[in-house]
């Protein structure tokens, strides 16, 4: 992810992007190295070993900010497995009659308590009621739509997530390409630092007071 400065004479200079706390243009502070699981072109899980990620540091010596670490696109903080990820495996346990929590683990090469974790995690981030709201909000016409018939609360989740971005990329509002629940969780992080975690108590989905459209 490249970010330009550029000045009458100069030559153009990479600088990270805006400190998320204060805005001000900081400068590049080293990378990590991180091992996760993404899913691939062909929708298949693959294991990524080293995928670097830049850090920057603020300019403003007491900025609270400090430094940050700049995500690839559907990257995620504190993730092992990529949202995309969690999506494709919860859409597969929750969308397929016959899927299991062991079929679907051997899929995406986890533990079947890893995915059980995700199942009880999608289910919290938004209730399916607020998500249609806003759906219907955006597209009075056509939304809400019906509740599929027999589809757990975890699968709804991800299918009004997935309208949700739709309806907002429709509106001209820019959410990050893939999954629905990877863009709106990027998005919520991106402005305002706000992490949904797996293993421990997780904020929902800020989907009142316009977080979601604005």
């Amino acid at each position: 992810m490249d970010f330009r400065l550029s000045s009458p004479g100069c030559k153009q200079e990479l600088r990270p992007p805006p400190c998320p706390a204060c805005g001000v243009i900081g400068w590049w502070n080293g990378w990590v190295l991180v091992a996760q699981m993404v899913v691939d072109a062909a929708g298949v899980a693959e294991r990524l070993v080293e995928v670097p990620r830049h850090r920057a540091r603020c300019k403003v010596p007491d900025c609270p900010c400090g430094s940050w670490t700049i995500y690839e696109a559907g990257g995620y903080p504190h993730r092992a497995f990529t949202l995309a990820v969690a999506t494709a495996a919860i859409a597969e346990l929750t969308l397929d009659a016959e899927a299991t929590l062991t079929s679907v683990a051997r899929h995406w090469d986890c533990d079947r308590r890893t995915v059980a974790r995700w199942r009880t995690w999608v289910a919290g981030i938004a209730a399916p009621a607020a998500l249609a709201k806003l759906c219907s909000h955006l597209d009075p016409d056509g939304l809400p739509a019906p509740e599929p018939e027999g589809v757990a609360t975890p699968g709804l989740v991800l299918l009004l997530l997935e309208c949700l971005a739709r309806l907002l990329r429709v509106h001209g509002v820019p959410r990050e390409a893939g999954p629905g629940l990877g863009a709106l969780l990027r998005h919520q992080f991106e402005r305002f630092r706000v992490v949904s975690w797996l293993t421990r108590g997780s904020p929902a989905l800020l989907v009142v007071g316009g977080m979601a459209v604005g």
